[in-house]
Order: structure tokens, then C-alpha cells, then sequence
């Protein structure tokens, strides 16, 4: 799995009351910077909040489970961060801000003040939070230059991978209906629909014609054409048609289906099953698939390459 971009910031705590030093424990030194246990404990505690989203587009992250993969992250984090720097990358207030505003949407936070009572639980702020957004974009904007920028699709790799992947490019299977739509009126909605529902359907199973029935009594926009629904799609569906459907036959009508609007009676024209969508109204799709994977695997064997040449020291566990 492509390693999750967390959040750090280098932290020393200032001498305490009566002159001595209190200062942070180094557990790990990447290339003469140092992490500390406070570092360690600001990233495990946004990694329980679940509020390190922010990655590399494309890439996949996981949430790290112990500390150790933590501080495994932190180092990759650490080494990022001094070649974006070098390579002069900036990110400027509204980026972090748009960052921020992300988060919250995607963690259903509503505002700031509730965001920082998230952060005061596991004791820390917005502050070191938006300095650790700060640092993930930055590496976000190194990887687009240094990875995804290396990623050069070709027409025929993307025509092999559609040839050999066509079952995962599928239209949804589709059921062509028409439908007697009897409306849940005042002023007994339920037992008046549902009677007439019964009646309708004791008339359907003695050889009543189906669409005189719809004249007589659907009430549904589709009246104008007779009940036809023309082709709904399965996926598109409430749960209870679909239930009332699947095992009709063509040609074969529903027993009555109560929703929270009407009830329903249902005759099953035709099952269209999946085929194959063209080339051409799938090729984004399989291009951003591909690109995704590319750029992965390019990130891993990039991100290895770091640690290769880079000189780290873990000092923990001691």
C-alpha cells in the first residue's frame, strides 16, 4: 500500500519552572533532522481522529495501526519535506485554508470551533493541524512533479487494458416496465389503494387487458403512454421495485408494491441484460485507472529510492 501522508511538527518543549530542561525525547534523526515523541504524538493523535486525508491524488493511503508505522511514515514524511524545500516548493495561506475547509466536509465538521474541540481532545491545535496540511500539500505538489509527471499512457496500452478488462466496462442490467400507479389518497390512503390494488389485480389474473387497466386506474405521469416506464436501469431502482421485479418473467405482472407514495403493479416487458460499453465512452475511465496504478507504483519504488540514499537513525523503540 502506498504510505499514508501524515502530519508533523517538530516540537521542543521550553525549559520548565526552576530552570531545568524539559525537552522532547529524539526517536528517529533523518538526515541530521530530528522527530520527536511529541511529533510521534501529534500524528498518532490526528490518526485517530481520522483526519489525515490529504494525499497524493490517485494514490492509495491507509490509516497507520501503531506507532511504529507511524514513525515509519514520519520518516518518508520528513524526507519529502527536505527535497521539496530544495526543489523551492511554497504553498500559500488560501491552499491551506481550501485544505481545511476538505477536511471538515469530508468528516461531516460543520465549523472551525467544532474542529478544534476534535483536536483540544487528543491536545492539539489548528495551529500545528494546519501546519501539518501545509507540509502534505507540500509534498503533494513534489510528488505531481517528481512521480506523476513521469506517467505517459499510450493509446494501445489503453485499448490492451479495455480488451482484456471488458467485464469490468458494463452497461447495468435494465428492465423495460410498464405500471398501474394507484396514489395513497385521503382520506384512508392505505386501505383505499390497497383495495384497489387487489381488485386490479384479481381483473389482471382473469385476462384483463393491462394497459385498459392503466386508463382506468393509474393515476402515474406515464398514463399518456399507456404505463410504459420505457427502460430503468437496476442500480437506479428503489429496493422495494426491485424486489417486486426480479423474479417476474417477461410478460408477467407484479402482485401490488406498496411505497411510501403509492402501490404499484408492475408488468415486465423486457430484460435487457449488461453488455459491454463502446471503447470510446469508457477510455477516461480506464486512463485515470491506469494512471492511478502508475503513479503508485512509480511513488513506491520513488519513495524507496529516498530511503535508500538517505541517512536515518531510529533511536526507537529504545
Amino acid at each position: 500500500m502506498v504510505t499514508a501522508l501524515l502530519l508533523s511538527s517538530v516540537w521542543i518543549q521550553p525549559p520548565a519552572a526552576g530552570g531545568t530542561s524539559n525537552v522532547d525525547r529524539i526517536i528517529a534523526v533523518v538526515n541530521g533532522e530530528i522527530i520527536t515523541s511529541s511529533d510521534l504524538q501529534s500524528a498518532a493523535a490526528q490518526s485517530r481522529l481520522g483526519l489525515l486525508t490529504l494525499s497524493p491524488e490517485g494514490m492509495t493511503s491507509q490509516r497507520p495501526s501503531s506507532e511504529q508505522e507511524i514513525l515509519e511514515q514520519l520518516i518518508n514524511q520528513r524526507l519529502q519535506l527536505q527535497i521539496a524545500r530544495k526543489r523551492g516548493i511554497t504553498v500559500g495561506p488560501e491552499e491551506i485554508e481550501k485544505a481545511v475547509a476538505d477536511v471538515k466536509l469530508k468528516n461531516g465538521i460543520t465549523t472551525d470551533s467544532a474542529l478544534q474541540r476534535a483536536l483540544q481532545e487528543e491536545r492539539t491545535d489548528l495551529g500545528q493541524y494546519k501546519n501539518g496540511l501545509k507540509d502534505q500539500i507540500m509534498i503533494v505538489k513534489l510528488v505531481n512533479r517528481e512521480v506523476k509527471s513521469g506517467v505517459v499512457l499510450s493509446d494501445v496500452e489503453i485499448r490492451s487494458y479495455y480488451a482484456d478488462h471488458s467485464n469490468q466496462f458494463l452497461t447495468p442490467m435494465q428492465y423495460r416496465l410498464h405500471q398501474i400507479y394507484i396514489p395513497l389518497s385521503q382520506p384512508d390512503p392505505a386501505q383505499t389503494a390497497e383495495q384497489t390494488a387487489r381488485d386490479v389485480e384479481e381483473q389482471l389474473k382473469n385476462g384483463a387487458d393491462f394497459q385498459a387497466l392503466v386508463k382506468r386506474y393509474s393515476s402515474g405521469p406515464e398514463v399518456k403512454d399507456n404505463g410504459d416506464l420505457g427502460a430503468v436501469r437496476a442500480d437506479k431502482m428503489i429496493p422495494e421495485i426491485r424486489q417486486a421485479i426480479e423474479s417476474l418473467k417477461p410478460g408477467e405482472f407484479s402482485s401490488p408494491d406498496k411505497t411510501p407514495s403509492a402501490v404499484h403493479i408492475f408488468r415486465l416487458d423486457e430484460i435487457q441484460p449488461p453488455k459491454p460499453r463502446a471503447f470510446e465512452e469508457v477510455k477516461t475511465e480506464i486512463q485515470e485507472r491506469l494512471f492511478q496504478e502508475q503513479s503508485a507504483e512509480l511513488y513506491e519504488k520513488w519513495l524507496k529510492d529516498l530511503r535508500t540514499t538517505a541517512q536515518v537513525e531510529i533511536k526507537y523503540p529504545q
